[in-house]
């Protein structure tokens, strides 16, 4: 990869991450322009990612060409689902954490270098994270709460399996910054504040040590 190409797509990273912090803190207007500017530039390097693997639905991935090319992108979905949920619309966040989820799946079981591949793993099991509190925030029904449950339990077990447990601290704060769930939703909260749904996992207490002391 060209020296430039590898910068554009560091500054594609760094655009996402300021956009999801800009929509945490309710500056939502520039959020979206850091978001458009940031799409605008990786459709420039990228175009659009083919879709690989077998044909189930679940066995899918986002098809990258280098690993920096994947952190562009994973951020920005990651960074555009974000968004959705400051707005209270978590059926189209659904679609980014898929899709966040999908581009990390390859590099972490595939990157070269370990590094590469610890930090693969972590991004994926973030978006999984994200992805649990988006299916939370739907209107209820089993399968909404069934899914939440299940992608929040497989996520925890893999985050204490490769010991990033800091994942978990980061994420509840950033998920304490947003809007209250839905009534009928499984997030709902009677007392109107936002409790992050994973908070709510009885088999996760044990993840929660530094709450605990605080």
């Amino acid at each position: 990869m060209e020296e430039t190409e590898h910068s554009f797509y560091d500054e594609a990273k760094l655009y996402a991450q300021e956009a999801i912090e800009l929509c945490l803190h309710g500056k939502k207007d520039y959020a979206q322009e850091f978001l458009h500017r940031t799409h605008t530039m990786l459709r420039r390097l990228s175009g659009d990612l083919p879709i690989v693997g077998q044909e189930e639905y679940l066995n899918r991935s986002f098809a990258t060409r280098s690993f920096e090319e994947a952190e562009g992108w994973g951020w920005y979905e990651l960074a555009a689902g974000i968004y959705g949920m400051t707005e209270e619309r978590p059926g189209t966040s659904l679609v980014h954490f898929k899709r966040a989820w999908r581009i990390w799946r390859p590099w972490s079981s595939s990157a070269m270098a370990d590094a590469e591949r610890y930090e693969a793993s972590c991004e994926r099991l973030r978006a999984g994270l994200w992805l649990g509190e988006a299916w939370a925030r739907i209107m209820s029904s089993d399968r909404t709460r069934h899914a939440a449950n299940a992608v929040l339990r497989a996520t925890l077990s893999e985050i204490e399996r490769i010991g990033a447990q800091v994942l978990i601290e980061e994420t509840i704060g950033q998920q304490r910054l947003l809007p209250p769930a839905p009534p009928g939703s499984p997030a709902y909260s009677a007392d109107g504040k936002t409790n992050p749904y994973i908070c709510s996992i009885a088999n996760s207490e044990k993840y929660f040590t530094h709450e605990r002391k605080h």
